[in-house]
């Protein structure tokens, strides 16, 4: 989970040090402690660990009945802990309460105990600006806002009315600020939160969007958008997801990660920032083999943009349970990331198992 971290406190040192040292002529040297007092420190650089849908339905539902909720991360729990902030999309309300909306073929509910798992694994956030957050309406959407609170997980993307599902969720590491947003292009459209009625933050106005972002940017050092687009099996984003991506970094966006297509997409470096177009799946019962591919996405964020990304291989087996991928199962899903990420201009190079993104 986030792991606290020692506050950097060189600048002030340096400031001491400045003042405490009495100079040959104080009336010269004044203005220069001034300025030294005044200068804003940058942010210390963060690591985040990225990860795709999250669904406690179907398959993780069943294990999780069978081994408690903690068992669909057994594999990955101590991979994912290592950064400072740890995110996912949680692609289901983790409810027993409710029942499903009308008109969708698919509605899917987690099990509660699936909190276990998440903290066990470390999230720190969570998008909930999705397709699946209200599928069993609102006293599910109600019971996991308060289970995740419980938690301690912050959360974006969905709220009790439209303020607070575009509300960003805020947390501090190590001395930085970070702000998370999510927004959900995919429907139903009735999902949307309104003055008067709980729900998402699904919307196709990008000029919205890139106000949020922006007004994100004054609270905070860093700012990561999550969305929900594209189409589905795909491993190529369309001009739209491009063209928001690249409006929410322009914006004020240090980072945008992607789901709903339940394939990889590849990442983009745009203005020294990175966009991940899709992250896939990761606990979730793939509809097809193709689905079962997906990846772990490192990013190091600097007050420059991307210091430096990358990914592992991960390959989800039985009841919808992540492992890090080995053998023919690496290789394969190693190309993938390979070529979806080297079409967006990305220069790819591999070692081991660990997949190295770099700006050209």
């Amino acid at each position: 989970m986030a792991h606290a971290v020692a506050a950097v406190l060189l600048g002030v040192m340096l400031v001491a040090g400045a003042v405490a040292a009495p100079p040959a002529d104080r009336a010269a040297a004044a203005p220069a402690a001034i300025s030294a007092v005044a200068t804003p420190t940058s942010p210390p650089t963060i690591t985040v660990t990225a990860v795709g849908d999250l669904l406690f339905d179907s398959g993780p539902k069943r294990l999780i009945r069978a081994r408690g909720g903690k068992a669909p991360f057994a594999s990955v729990a101590s991979r994912l802990n290592k950064a400072d902030v740890t995110i996912g999309n949680l692609e289901c309300p983790l409810s027993n309460r409710g029942a499903p909306v009308g008109g969708k073929t698919f509605t899917f509910q987690g099990d509660p105990r699936a909190l276990d798992g998440l903290r066990l694994a470390g999230f720190d956030l969570l998008a909930l600006g999705n397709n699946h957050a209200r599928d069993y309406g609102d006293t599910a959407l109600r019971d996991t806002f308060s289970l995740l609170g419980r938690g301690r997980i912050g959360f974006a993307g969905a709220g009790v009315n439209r303020a607070a599902a575009w509300r960003p969720a805020i947390v501090t590491r190590g001395g930085a600020k970070i702000a998370f947003l999510s927004f959900s292009q995919i429907g139903p459209g009735t999902f949307a939160a309104t003055s008067s009625r709980s729900g998402t933050a699904f919307t196709m106005d990008t000029a919205a969007v890139k106000r949020a972002v922006r007004s994100a940017a004054k609270r905070a050092d860093y700012v990561i958008v999550s969305y929900h687009w594209g189409i589905e099996k795909s491993f190529y984003p369309t001009s739209r997801q491009v063209s928001d991506g690249r409006a929410a970094v322009d914006a004020g966006a240090d980072l945008v990660l992607s789901h709903h297509p339940h394939r990889i997409q590849g990442v983009e470096y745009y203005k020294g920032r990175l966009i991940a177009y899709s992250l896939g799946n990761f606990v979730f019962s793939p509809g097809s083999e193709g689905g079962r591919d997906t990846m772990i996405l490192d990013v190091t964020l600097g007050p420059k943009g991307v210091v430096r990304a990358s990914a592992v291989p991960v390959y989800i087996g039985s009841y919808g349970k992540p492992s890090i991928a080995s053998g023919s199962n690496a290789t394969r899903i190693i190309g993938i990331i390979r070529r979806t990420s080297q079409s967006r201009g990305t220069r790819v190079s591999v070692s081991g198992t660990t997949v190295r993104l770099a700006r050209r």
